[in-house]
């Protein structure tokens, strides 16, 4: 939104400018002349511009496009590592637990509160 903003008036403003300037001038570069008029001068700079920025955001968005393609891949890769990990422990034996050869062992239990109760007889 904020780059119509930005970008309506300035186009509108090249267009008035391009309209109002329609008498042809001498231009020249260098060792090369040509005649042009101002506004299809502001124009032709305004394009080139535009197709400029564009080829710019072009490369950003190649970049970005193999970066996330690449980022894919090694999460497909990693899924498919997490499935053999899973597969192979669904299909490993569950560990065997020793039994004590010695009589058991009985543990004393402590009441819920924390002491004895004491009986009067």
């Amino acid at each position: 939104m904020i780059r119509l903003i930005i970008v309506v008036p300035f186009l509108l403003a090249l267009v008035v400018f391009s309209a109002s300037n329609q008498d042809p001038l001498d231009m020249w570069m260098l060792t090369y002349s040509w005649k042009c008029s101002l506004g299809v001068l502001a124009l032709s700079v305004g394009a080139l511009a535009f197709l400029l920025g564009a080829f710019c955001l072009w490369v950003v968005e190649f970049r970005q496009g193999r970066r996330a393609r690449r980022a894919e891949q090694q999460v497909r890769d990693l899924e498919a590592q997490l499935a053999q990990v899973r597969a192979m422990l669904a299909n490993r034996a569950p560990p065997v637990v020793p039994v004590p050869d010695g009589p058991p062992v009985v543990t004393p239990q402590l009441n819920p509160a924390g002491s004895e109760e004491h009986s009067n007889v």
